[in-house]
């Protein structure tokens, strides 16, 4: 049970717990790429921003030198160091002319690099761009380039590198939040989820703690808490289940009796001739004495003798009469203490004329010492009778039976009932103990009697076996849980 209910908490943990993982991490990762565009636009535009800015002046230092106002690179100089010294963000500046010559070249370490080292990289573009790389000098750079474009008429370029360190470490700044955020979130929400499926699977843990109760024989009232949810509606369900269970069982009962009853009838049936003459020959006897007695009226000790055997004979027949009805009535299932020996001695004793008939011999091997055991004596005896009919119908003239009764150490009693008789085939072995299966002419066996015996046994806590040799013999053990030794055999 505790296998099945954690396994059922795992798999939905499993389930849930991946698909809220899998939500967080996506949510996650879709709010870190938003978080990332608009710091990169940010710190674009405030890029953008500044170049044009500085744009202003590089443009008016161009238009100077062309009118030759002023020296071009003395300006530039000065408004490139004004540039990189008030602005820290800023690493690199680097002027192109209208015809994409390097004029002027500088950054904040004092860097002057060869126009052959920085072609590649710093190399001016026609349109405005910016671009976000790792430089083998500078490291990370935001890199802005911008035309000098006034009234239509290009000017040239200039290539402005903004240290990207800073928009890198803030990037990875919220990457760890957010992974943060997200484990601390997920985690709580596992937690809140262990503790509702918990509850769940408790729910149904106490249903199958009310189940593990039910069994076949005993009657338990199962008790369900009333829940307002799908748990409550499976425990109504279950609740009307039981309750059908118990009028299928009631049902079931009843045809089981009817069974027993009905295979009793055929068995005592088959025993009516045996019966007759047992109770024929004390009625013989008594019409001898009375017609004695009529004839001789006056011998008062002849008549005294005579009373003396009817009164034999009629004892005789009501203690046959007695055992027939008791082992023909129908009687409600009661369990006792018994010793399987007398209930195998009343049987055999109904039935000791009919195996006199046909000159079988039985062998009594039973134990003094045998334990005793808990079942309904009327079903025991049907059990006998069921398994003493098989042999009889399997032996011919001059046969042998044998009945041995013994204990299995301190647990189980058993009887065994031996013949030597045609025996079963192999085929028929596993097919025996069905109901309505025979292999004797129709009319000599319902096909009952053994599917009652294993049903009587089986009810009882025993089981019933069978080994058997075409034309060799057939052995049938019941063993039977013996009783405890404190309690004592009822009579």
């Amino acid at each position: 049970m505790f296998t099945l209910r954690s396994s059922l908490k795992i798999k939905i943990l499993l389930l849930i717990g991946s698909a809220v993982v899998l939500l967080m991490l996506l949510t996650s990762s879709v709010i870190l790429l938003k978080w990332r565009e608009l710091l990169i636009q940010k710190e674009t535009e405030n890029a953008l921003s500044i170049s044009r800015t500085f744009s202003v002046t590089v443009i008016d230092a161009m238009i100077f030198e062309e009118k030759s106002v002023v020296l071009k690179e003395n300006i530039l100089d000065t408004y490139v160091d004004n540039f990189l010294g008030s602005l820290k963000s800023v690493e690199h500046v680097t002027i192109f002319d209208r015809n994409g010559a390097l004029i002027h070249e500088a950054s904040r370490h004092g860097i002057e690099r060869q126009w052959q080292d920085t072609q590649q990289s710093l190399a001016p573009q026609a349109a405005e761009r910016v671009t976000i790389h790792q430089h083998r000098r500078f490291g990370w750079v935001l890199e802005v380039n911008l035309p000098f474009v006034v009234s239509g008429k290009h000017w040239g370029t200039a290539v402005i590198g903004f240290d990207a360190r800073p928009l890198r470490d803030e990037i990875r700044s919220v990457f760890f939040l957010l992974l943060m955020a997200t484990v601390l979130i997920t985690s709580v929400l596992l937690v809140i989820l262990f503790i509702l499926i918990n509850r769940m699977t408790s729910s149904l843990e106490t249903m199958v703690k009310e189940i593990d109760k039910i069994d076949s024989i005993s009657d338990i009232d199962i008790a369900l808490p009333t829940q307002d949810d799908e748990i409550g509606y499976l425990y109504n369900q279950f609740q009307l289940m039981m309750n059908r269970l118990d009028i299928s069982k009631k049902q079931l009962e009843q045809a089981q009796r009817q069974i027993y009853q009905a295979e009793k009838l055929a068995s005592i049936g088959r025993l009516a001739s045996g019966v007759a003459h047992q109770v024929n020959n004390p009625l013989n006897g008594i019409r001898a004495c009375l017609f004695a007695i009529e004839q001789q009226p006056g011998e008062s000790a002849q008549t005294r003798e005579y009373l003396g055997l009817i009164g034999e004979g009629i004892a005789n027949i009501e203690t046959v009469v007695k055992k027939l009805l008791g082992f023909a009535r129908q009687q409600a299932t009661s369990e006792h203490l018994i010793n399987i020996n007398d209930s195998i001695t009343t049987v055999t004793s109904l039935f000791d004329l009919r195996l006199k008939e046909k000159n079988i011999e039985t062998i009594l091997d039973l134990s003094a010492e045998i334990g005793a055991v808990r079942i309904d004596p009327q079903l025991f005896q049907e059990v006998v009778m069921n398994l003493l009919l098989n042999s009889y119908d399997a032996v011919s003239s001059n046969g042998v039976i044998e009945i041995s009764t013994g204990n299995r150490g301190a647990t189980a009693v058993y009887m065994q009932i031996s013949d030597n008789g045609c025996g079963i085939q192999h085929c028929d072995l596993k097919k025996i103990f069905d109901p309505f299966f025979t292999t004797k002419e129709i009319g000599t066996g319902t096909g009952l009697g053994l599917s009652v015996c294993m049903g009587i046994v089986e009810s009882h806590g025993g089981t019933i076996a069978v080994q058997s040799t075409q034309g060799r013999g057939t052995t049938f053990t019941v063993q039977l849980p013996r009783a405890e030794v404190h309690e004592t055999t009822d009579h």
